[in-house]
């Protein structure tokens, strides 16, 4: 009941029944090795922030991925993990803070694989030196585009060598100051003649710009996809950017019926994930907290015994029957 005055509250954002996740995660066990987990950071291993700066991995989180590196250093072939995410390789690796994944920065331009019990302090990600040249105009944006709107306090500008992003999730109007960001990249490239080649990415409250020609998510899952030959690969995200992996996924499971492919779309504490996102999610998590649980979970099931698993067929990570309501 509402009282009178008093705004209405939102509908709770769907979720998927943990006896779904748990039928997922039985069919990922079973299919054939390696198993491979590529994870968002922001929003799916962290609570989403306003502050860019603020997020750090849950601690739910990182016990489980600390216990899924050491199951696949113990196992050779058996499992891999991959940290996939818009910030850079030394940031998201400084956040999470556990060795034996691969990071994938900047939306896959970079990658760096922190051993077990490295220092990510330590750690030395590579980058196509082809996309060089697009440094010196990304950094032209990122000073440029500040200064034309006055250096606003909800504005943080990540630097990311031949990219750069925008956000703007500390405004008090998120679609308002997105669109005052697009506006003053425009009159930047005015002002200083700017020609160019980067191009606008998804993304709900950042303007991000990289590379027209880097790709982004799904051309990094793919990649992932090709150097490990999994028989099994679930996908962890919550944004807009996070499409193109979930794609990269079902476009896999779709070309080889063998694959066990799973996509799991994650709430964030202040709104739900996008429609499009949940649209191609086979599960879908309540937040962040609830993605340690499943990979807590899915590290349980990976140590059981092979006779202690049971069996469960792969069309159960196939169903698709949490949807976003009409």
């Amino acid at each position: 009941m509402t009282l009178a005055g008093e705004p209405a509250r939102p509908a709770p954002a769907p979720v998927s029944p943990w006896s779904e996740v748990e039928a997922s995660i039985a069919a990922l066990v079973e299919a054939r090795p390696p198993l491979l987990v590529v994870a968002d950071f922001d929003g799916t291993l962290a609570v989403g922030t306003r502050d860019p700066a603020a997020a750090m991995i849950h601690p739910r989180s990182q016990r489980a991925l600390r216990s899924l590196a050491a199951l696949a250093a113990n196992r050779p072939g058996r499992l891999d993990l991959a940290v996939l995410t818009g910030r850079v390789v030394a940031d998201v690796a400084a956040r999470t803070r556990v060795g034996g994944v691969e990071y994938l920065g900047d939306h896959g331009l970079q990658r760096a694989q922190l051993p077990r019990h490295g220092r990510p302090e330590g750690i030395r990600p590579i980058s196509d030196p082809a996309f060089d040249a697009h440094r010196d105009p990304a950094e032209a944006l990122a000073s440029g585009v500040a200064r034309e709107l006055g250096d606003p306090t909800w504005l943080f500008v990540e630097r990311k060598g031949p990219s750069v992003a925008f956000h703007v999730r500390q405004a008090d109007d998120v679609t308002v100051a997105r669109a005052a960001v697009v506006d003053a990249i425009a009159a930047v490239e005015r002002r200083l003649g700017l020609v160019h080649d980067l191009a606008h990415y998804r993304g709900r409250s950042v303007v991000d710009l990289r590379p027209r020609d880097a790709g982004g998510k799904r051309e990094a899952v793919e990649r992932l996809l090709a150097a490990h030959r999994p028989g099994g690969v679930v996908s962890l995200g919550d944004e807009l950017s996070d499409i193109d992996a979930f794609e990269a996924v079902l476009a896999a499971r779709a070309a080889d019926p063998r694959l066990v492919g799973v996509t799991v779309a994650v709430h964030g504490t202040a709104r739900p994930a996008p429609s499009e996102l949940l649209e191609r999610a086979d599960l879908v998590l309540a937040g962040a907290p609830e993605v340690g649980r499943l990979l807590a979970a899915l590290g349980r099931r990976l140590g059981l015994p092979a006779k202690g698993r049971g069996t469960v067929g792969s069309g159960l990570a196939r169903s698709r029957s949490r949807r976003p309501p009409a």
